[in-house]
């Protein structure tokens, strides 16, 4: 995420780390502080409290994982819905390992039912859906990808790009992969792509006869 103040910064990984170890509610102010060498009283004047801290994890993540997507957005002008999604692939998944502890946590944190992942899901991750829907209904109707049902591919999607963060000790301890590196990253990344060009891309040399004849457009 981005770099604050030094302090800022330092308890914001604390605070991350401790969530992730502990738990959110396991954590306290003083157990924060400690971690990140601080006086409390920091986190009270750059927090408030541990609800804000909690909340600016969450914003600070989300806010720059909506500008990944943004960013990536504007290649479907310039290169068309296959390279766009495709980028937006590569991009989501650097930005989870460069903000590898601050995704788990908040990928888990997200699955709970609490007044903060309501307001999560109501204002950021519906954003994120309106991105997916758009390109996906922009591939379709350029035959650039193949009619899928919108929501049931989207939820696809998120599985494969949040697999990762999610299950990180399976992938660790019984497959021997490391999600947290840059390699490994590279490698799921392919094969994301892989199920992309296999389930919903169709070929460039096919788009021209099926856009004269939506007949065969299946």
């Amino acid at each position: 995420m981005n770099r604050q103040t030094p302090t800022k910064q330092a308890i914001v990984e604390a605070a991350l780390h401790l969530f992730h170890l502990k738990g959110y509610h396991a954590t306290s102010i003083r157990d924060i502080a400690n971690k990140a060498k601080v006086n409390a009283a920091n986190i009270a004047y750059y927090f408030k409290n541990k609800q804000g801290l909690l909340e600016f994890c969450f914003t600070s993540y989300l806010e720059e994982y909506i500008l990944v997507l943004e960013t990536n957005m504007t290649l479907l002008e310039l290169k068309g819905p296959q390279h766009c999604l495709m980028n937006l692939v590569k991009g989501i998944l650097a930005f989870q390992r460069e903000n590898f502890l601050a995704a788990r946590f908040i990928y888990g944190e997200s699955s709970l039912d609490s007044n903060l992942n309501r307001e999560i899901h109501s204002t950021y991750f519906t954003k994120e859906k309106s991105y997916f829907q758009y390109i996906l209904e922009q591939g379709i109707k350029s035959r650039s990808f193949q009619q899928v049902s919108v929501p049931m591919y989207m939820l696809q999607l998120k599985g494969l790009l949040t697999a990762p963060v999610l299950h990180t000790h399976y992938a660790m301890d019984v497959l021997h992969v490391f999600p947290q590196e840059a390699y490994y990253t590279n490698i799921y990344a392919n094969e994301v792509g892989r199920f992309l060009q296999d389930t919903l891309f169709i070929a460039e040399d096919l788009q021209p006869l099926l856009a004269g004849r939506p007949e065969v457009y299946t």
